[in-house]
């Protein structure tokens, strides 16, 4: 095994020699550099073997890989509008506007007659129901005590956490509610003041309790110090009069005596260690109750800031409900129009929910259009949509065309003579009139368009493949 490893290695060198003697001698084997007018001088077939090949032809098949890459490449990623064409006419859009009350209430003021021009949004009629006033009245009393209960409580929550007086902050929501409440916010602010001292006053006290039993462990502590070196005195004394006791230098008497005053000085030292035990189980269960006071007051606090908040939002939402009834006795136009049908005149009369008191006829409709879509294209076709609409009457190659919104489809097919069942679709126009020549054209009614719907988006590639896909999908459902 060892001599065939030699063999392989020993020819693996040959073969790097040889290869290393080729390449320094590779210039030497390639044929001389010729001139083109030389090359013409040479036999035929080494004329075309060194002559180089003409770079035209290469460059053309690459330009026009290139073409086609670049082609296919727009065509998969450029796309092309889905237009759905739909033929239609130029209507009217709004239609006369019925007044009516939401509930039963009580005439207080006429502002308008018949045959007078009204405003969109002016004051028509102001009603009066029953209970409206109070309870507008009575939820906002209730909104502001809430919100002065949800500072004062915000502000002690600051203010134990900041250890100063709690100031109630003036937000703009309490100056839209309170402008002229000075006296509400006074009692509320002097309530926060009287629970934030109450409060301090029993964090000082228990601090000083917890200060009174640090104080009486360390008397405690300096007491067991001294009695600790008494009793290794008097232990030391003991064994003295141990000694002269048995030598007979002192009597028995003596030596009893000094025991008992060791065993006076040990008992005392336990006495002390002991109280020192209760000292600091007093301690511990003080500081204890100290954190407990300290985060039950402030959970207290949290408790109660999110019921009177929760109360708040309620009585919000109760106060927009009585704001809402409350405008809703002013009935307001809902067009620029003409009053026509005025039924009431006399103040103090009553009217009834959904009652027919007058009418807004407009003064100007806005122009729509009714077009037709087939049922091939409807399922396409969505409100909100962008329409290109041509009008029959005025090539839009000259006079252009206007643009519009698909605004609703019907839900139901219409059957047509000539298109069969179509659903009928209204498009708004943004605008009602033509640019020409300088001049403006005015759109009538009844005049037909052509609305063209973007509808969507595809790829160039889909639109030239699909006929292909088409013809492959029906071929592979014959028998």
């Amino acid at each position: 095994m060892k001599l065939a490893l030699q063999a392989f290695g020993d020819l693996i060198k040959r073969y790097c020699r040889v290869f290393k003697a080729v390449w320094a001698e590779r210039k030497q084997l390639e044929s001389p550099a010729r001139q083109t007018d030389e090359n013409a001088f040479l036999p035929a077939h080494l004329e075309l073997t060194e002559t180089p090949v003409s770079a035209l032809p290469k460059w053309a098949a690459r330009l026009i890989v290139l073409f086609l890459l670049v082609a296919v490449i727009w065509a998969s990623i450029g796309q092309v509008e889905i237009v759905t064409v739909a033929e239609g006419k130029i209507t009217t859009s709004s239609r006369s506007k019925t007044i009516q009350p939401l509930e039963t209430a009580i005439v207080k003021k006429v502002l308008v007659k018949n045959g007078d021009y009204v405003k969109q949004g002016q004051l028509l009629m102001e009603l009066n129901a029953m209970g409206v006033e109070v309870d507008f009245s009575k939820s906002e009393e209730l909104l502001k005590t809430a919100k002065l209960s949800q500072l004062r409580l915000q502000s002690l929550l600051q203010a134990i956490t900041e250890q100063q007086e709690p100031i109630l902050e003036q937000d703009e929501e309490y100056k839209r509610l309170f402008a002229r409440e000075i006296l509400q916010f006074e009692r509320e602010q002097a309530l926060a003041t009287n629970q934030y001292l109450t409060w301090l006053s029993q964090k000082k006290r228990q601090l000083a309790a917890i200060e009174q039993k640090h104080q009486e462990k360390h008397t405690i502590e300096i007491n067991i110090i001294k009695l600790s070196d008494i009793q290794k005195f008097e232990a030391e004394r003991r064994d003295d009069f141990l000694k002269l006791y048995k030598q007979r230098s002192v009597s028995k008497h003596e030596y009893y005596q000094q025991e008992n005053r060791l065993l006076e000085v040990q008992n005392n030292l336990e006495t002390q260690k002991s109280r020192l035990n209760e000292v600091i189980q007093q301690i511990e269960q003080a500081e204890q109750e100290y954190h407990v006071f300290l985060n039950s007051f402030k959970r207290d606090l949290l408790d109660e800031l999110k019921k009177v908040t929760d109360h708040f939002a309620q009585t919000q939402f109760e106060l927009e409900k009585a704001k809402q009834r409350q405008q809703f006795m002013q009935i307001h136009s809902p067009i620029d129009g003409v009053v026509q049908q005025l039924q009431t005149y006399t103040i103090g009369g009553v009217v009834t929910t959904a009652q027919n008191v007058m009418v807004i006829a407009p003064e100007q409709d806005n122009l729509e259009i009714e077009a037709m879509i087939t049922n091939e294209d409807v399922g396409f076709v969505k409100p909100g949509q962008e329409v290109i609409i041509k009008v029959r009457a005025f090539p839009y190659t000259r006079y252009g065309y206007v643009t519009g919104t698909v605004k609703n489809i019907s839900f139901d097919a219409i059957h047509d003579e000539k298109l069969g069942y179509v659903f009928a679709t209204t498009i708004t126009m943004h605008q009602n009139r033509l640019q020409a020549d300088g001049q403006t054209i005015p759109l009538k009614q009844g005049m037909i368009v052509s609305a063209e719907i973007k509808t969507g988006k595809r790829s160039v590639m889909d639109y030239l493949l699909s006929p292909l896909k088409t013809t492959i999908d029906e071929s592979l459902r014959e028998r």
